[in-house]
């Protein structure tokens, strides 16, 4: 049971307690009651999504659709094309990874502006800009080949970068203060579209590419993302009327331990991803298997992604546990990349059916060390005292989204760097070791949390709700749990 202090209600009060409309997906049952002048309720609710959160969960789910088809689109046909016209290698790879480091740098500002700009016009202006990034990058092999292409590239990828991470940051800030209830469940659901839009990202890229050049690819699917930007305007809901508050504390964020734990578990969890990138395919060459073949392996990571991430949201969700599920997916995460390597004690054999088991228990792993990270980071903050509104989500969105893209950028160069100076299996064992090396760091400092800190971590924001004043001017009430 659990009480809503610092609230004297009246009955009035109690009454539109009862009878409100939540802002968020769950509508109150009959066990709420009032003890010594404090509303008490008993147990956690049915989700009933309303329409206004039903159209953002929309908007935002076909946005990241097209925001990582776009991200990897490029993949099958770009270092050929920049090969030809006098790019080398490092080059390539610096266009490829700007993305990543760009959105590292730039989250954070993102978050920290949130609740100043808005975040419905920061998701907009972020996806606009992305969608004419697009169209330009379609039209850069009309420069002249060598130094004056590959800066043109780097810029116009470094600006599809910011306006990537202004549309991821606050989307992540909307669902947190949309779905406060669901966010484990909401994130998990968004992941299915991120693993499909990196999915047939190259696909789509290699069908076009073939058709119509270079151009075609990014043309189509930039004047896709613009079309779709101008009915944004039209369709994404407005932001609350008292959204807009003073700018969040990094400082404060970063003075509390915990949200250590949730930046370096975004970090791990996003670099074990990309690690994949530049190793997989080349390891599965080694067994002469067709590019199709290939294509079927990648395709099965993204399957047994995309069906595990909404799970272990719902799962996190419903029981309020993602540390505990974010330590099992580096545990389990362990156990992937030493199959998939193999590790050498092991005696697995080497072979495309093990490889295909392994990469099928990494990515389960990654839907259970990923997706429960966002609400354990906004868990973690609001435990330790910082406001549940949307100065908080954008500080930890950024933090977030600065983590995990700095994860981007590291897990494809070191992955390159191990596979070349060592080989890849012992390069897959060395990342599964630092998993469990992280996911027992993780363990104890959970321990010494519940033991000698504060106790076990409660859902703190249960019910938010807005009801006018005399003076016509909605309110928002928090009820926070002890």
């Amino acid at each position: 049971m659990l009480n809503f202090e610092n609230y004297e209600s009246t009955e009035e009060e109690l009454l539109i307690l009862e009878n409100r409309n939540y802002k968020s997906c769950s509508e109150v049952n009959d066990n709420v009651i009032k003890e010594n002048g404090i509303l008490v309720k008993e147990e956690k609710t049915n989700y009933v999504y309303t329409r206004e959160q039903k159209v953002l969960f929309i908007c935002i789910a076909l946005s990241n659709l097209f925001q990582y088809i776009s991200w990897s689109v490029l993949a099958p046909f770009f270092p050929t094309e920049a090969a030809r016209l006098d790019a080398s290698p490092t080059q390539v790879g610096l266009i490829f990874g700007i993305y990543s480091l760009v959105q590292c740098l730039s989250s954070p500002v993102f978050g920290k502006f949130l609740p100043v700009i808005g975040a419905r016009f920061m998701y907009i202006a972020g996806y606009f800009l992305t969608a004419g990034c697009n169209i330009v990058f379609g039209f850069l092999d009309k420069l002249d080949p060598g130094l004056e292409f590959v800066i043109f590239c780097a810029v116009t990828r470094s600006l599809e970068a910011l306006g990537t991470a202004a549309v991821l940051t606050a989307g992540m800030s909307l669902i947190a203060n949309k779905f406060p209830d669901a966010i484990g469940q909401v994130m998990g659901t968004v992941e299915v579209f991120v693993g499909v839009g990196l999915m047939i990202g190259p696909f789509i890229g290699g069908v076009l590419y073939e058709i119509g050049g270079y151009t075609l690819p990014f043309a189509v699917l930039g004047g896709v993302m613009l079309l779709h930007s101008f009915l944004l305007l039209f369709i994404l809901p407005l932001d609350d009327e008292n959204i807009r508050t003073k700018s969040g504390s990094y400082l404060w964020l970063l003075s509390i331990p915990g949200t250590w734990v949730a930046t370096s578990a975004a970090f791990i969890g996003a670099a074990s991803v990309t690690f994949l990138d530049p190793t997989l395919s080349p390891e599965l060459e080694k067994f002469n298997l067709t590019p199709i073949q290939v294509g079927l392996v990648f395709l099965l990571m993204g399957v047994s992604y995309g069906i595990t991430a909404p799970i272990f949201g719902w799962l996190s969700d419903k029981y309020n546990i993602p540390r505990l599920l974010i330590i099992f997916g580096c545990f389990l995460s362990c156990v992937g990349y030493l199959t998939l390597g193999p590790w050498l004690p092991l005696h697995i054999p080497h072979s495309v059916a093990t490889m295909c088991i392994g990469i099928i228990v990494l990515n389960v792993a990654f839907g259970s060390a990923i997706t429960p990270t966002y609400q354990d980071y906004l868990g973690t903050v609001t435990f330790n005292g910082m406001p549940d509104n949307m100065s908080t989500y954008g500080v930890v969105s950024g933090m977030f989204m600065c983590a995990y893209s700095l994860g981007s950028f590291t897990g494809p160069f070191l992955g390159g760097l191990l596979v070349e100076n060592l080989n890849f299996g012992t390069a897959s064992s060395l990342l599964g070791f630092l998993n469990f090396i992280f996911a027992v760091v993780m363990l104890i400092f959970s321990l010494f949390e519940y033991r000698c800190g504060k106790g076990r971590r409660k859902m703190i924001c249960t019910s938010r709700f807005n009801h006018r004043t005399d003076g016509g001017q909605y309110q928002e009430i928090t009820y926070c749990a002890q």
